[in-house]
């Protein structure tokens, strides 16, 4: 797991470690055992709309779907979905995860 992250609040750096326990070390949307650098602590609500750091408001992502999270680029989006083979369910949950950060809806 990532060392402390000086930059971010104490409350941050518990909850991701909390929520990277919770989640047993594995991405929330693919299920992928997650390595020591291939991961990201995902708010949920973004931080500068909310500056929530709450342990609800985060979620562990595998880098490339927290990466599909933000994307914007239609062509981008597809090559990221077929390269990880994601099911209709799992797109279903990045579109949950995109619009509470306001990006346009993945259409399957």
């Amino acid at each position: 797991m990532k060392n402390f992250i000086s930059n971010r609040t104490i409350e941050y750096n518990d909850n991701r470690i909390g929520r990277f326990i919770a989640q047993y070390g594995k991405c929330a949307i693919t299920g992928f055992e997650l390595g020591k650098y291939d991961w990201y602590c995902h708010h949920k609500i973004p931080y500068h709309l909310s500056k929530d750091d709450s342990y609800s408001n985060l979620i562990i992502l595998h880098e490339t779907i927290h990466r599909l999270v933000h994307l914007k680029d239609i062509e981008k989006i597809s090559i990221t979905i077929e390269s990880l083979k994601l099911s209709k369910k799992q797109i279903q949950k990045v579109n949950e995860l995109r619009k509470l950060c306001r990006n346009d809806l993945i259409i399957d």
